[in-house]
């Protein structure tokens, strides 16, 4: 199994001219991280560890922002 990213946020941010995009991902181990996008082209991205408890309140926080992951099965 692989990491794989439940919920992409977009958004724009007083002062940054480029669209943000932080991506919420499960580890194969289960554990989430919270994957922030650079602020500045060809910056880094910042992982940040989430429990449970935190993934949820993520999803809740400016829910228009969210494009949640869809798996289709045929």
């Amino acid at each position: 199994m692989q990491s794989f990213t439940i919920a992409t946020r977009r958004y724009f941010c007083y002062g940054i001219k480029e669209q943000l995009v932080d991506r919420m991902v499960r580890k194969p181990c289960g554990s989430f991280v919270l994957i922030e996008g650079p602020e500045e082209p060809g910056g880094l991205e910042v992982e940040k560890p989430y429990s449970v408890e935190q993934v949820f309140e993520w999803l809740r926080e400016l829910p228009w922002q969210i494009e949640r992951t869809v798996i289709e099965t045929t």
